[in-house]
């Protein structure tokens, strides 16, 4: 029998790292690890800052373009990782997420540089969850101030997977750990 297989997701501006586990949540065993860029080389990972001095359709336009963008290298940095696994045993992706909140109009976002960090940040977490979906998975948010701390765990985790294990592993690998800590109050 082909054990289940979770993937948490911690995305930054123009990239992201995903890890895979299995096991349970008291002896999660780690799977795969991979950095995804989620921005083509010469194209603007920071798509608000870059539009700031656009008009509005213009700016709109290349931030859709980055989103598309980032939104279909998720995916295919997300299936690299399913296929280091058994893809067919990838339950779920648990997507790091923050609350912020944001102007809803462009121009309002343009506005701030406060603003537009918040926004790239949303919109890499947001083409990150899109791609789950496209991948067939089930998606899930999880926010940053609710993933477990698990330090044994996450040690444990972090020796079997080797440098670099960074906060961004980490946090990708915590959010896989409030999966499988969910599969198993559903068993």
């Amino acid at each position: 029998m082909t054990p289940a297989i979770v993937i948490g997701v911690m995305a930054r501006t123009g990239q992201a790292v995903a890890v895979a586990l299995s096991g349970t949540a008291a002896a999660p065993r780690f799977r795969a690890r991979r950095e995804i860029e989620l921005v083509p080389r010469g194209q603007a990972a920071q798509p608000y800052h870059a539009a700031a001095g656009m008009d509005l359709a213009a700016a709109a336009e290349l931030i859709a373009q980055t989103e598309s963008a980032a939104e279909k290298a998720a995916a295919a940095g997300l299936l690299t990782v399913a296929a280091e696994v058994p893809a067919t045993a990838v339950r779920a992706v648990a997507v790091v997420v923050k609350a912020v909140s944001v102007p809803g109009d462009l121009a309002g976002i343009l506005r701030s540089h406060a603003w537009m960090h918040a926004a790239e940040g949303v919109l890499y977490r947001e083409a990150v969850l899109a791609a789950v979906t496209e991948c067939g998975w089930a998606a899930r948010a999880v926010e940053q101030s609710a993933l477990p701390a698990a330090e044994q765990a996450i040690e444990a985790l972090g020796r079997a997977a080797g440098p670099p294990w960074r906060r961004v592993e980490k946090d990708a690998a915590r959010a896989a750990l409030t999966l499988l800590t969910a599969a198993a109050d559903n068993a």
